[in-house]
């Protein structure tokens, strides 16, 4: 008799788990969004991302932003995403070799990587600074510091005239 129950409770939980097993119906496909709901959609998720009156906001002044990896490079660009001319040298790449007066205003000869020798005056820019001061034997750069570890975000470099062309 215990046998009998036993052997009836496996049947029909064998009987029940046959059906756990059974493929389901293919899903209907779903209909393609009109684009009435697509803006729908869209005004929907603009909504969800805009930030509400006297909500908490992360204003950085200055700091690095914590959620973005240290490993992750913050330098200068790779020489093909630069653009031509100044605003492609960097600061460390070109050469000072002479000074200029012109109209009671110094402009500085500068020779590029390229070869070329470029003519600045103050306000120039160049790929990661500007120059801000020219006199008659030096020129002076605001460099742009990319260091996130740096507590400071610009450093000053002065370049001087060799004494072969200061004379």
């Amino acid at each position: 008799m215990r046998r009998a129950r036993v052997v009836g409770l496996v049947v029909i939980l064998g009987l029940l788990g046959i059906g756990a097993f059974a493929q389901a119906p293919a899903a209907a496909p779903k209909p393609a969004e009109t684009p009435r709901e697509k803006d729908t959609i869209k005004a929907i998720l603009e909504q969800e991302m805009e930030v509400p009156p006297g909500a908490y906001t992360y204003n950085p002044a200055g700091r690095r932003d914590p959620f973005v990896s240290l490993l992750k490079p913050v330098g200068p660009a790779g020489p093909g995403e630069r653009p031509h001319g100044m605003e492609g040298f960097l600061i460390q790449e070109v050469a000072l070799k002479g000074i200029v007066r012109s109209e009671g205003a110094y402009i500085a000869m500068l020779l590029g990587t390229d070869g070329k020798s470029y003519f600045c005056k103050v306000g120039q820019r160049l790929f990661d600074g500007q120059i801000t001061a020219i006199d008659k034997e030096s020129v002076t750069f605001r460099q742009d510091v990319t260091d996130p570890l740096s507590p400071v975000r610009t450093r000053d470099v002065k370049r001087t005239l060799s004494e072969e062309a200061r004379q």
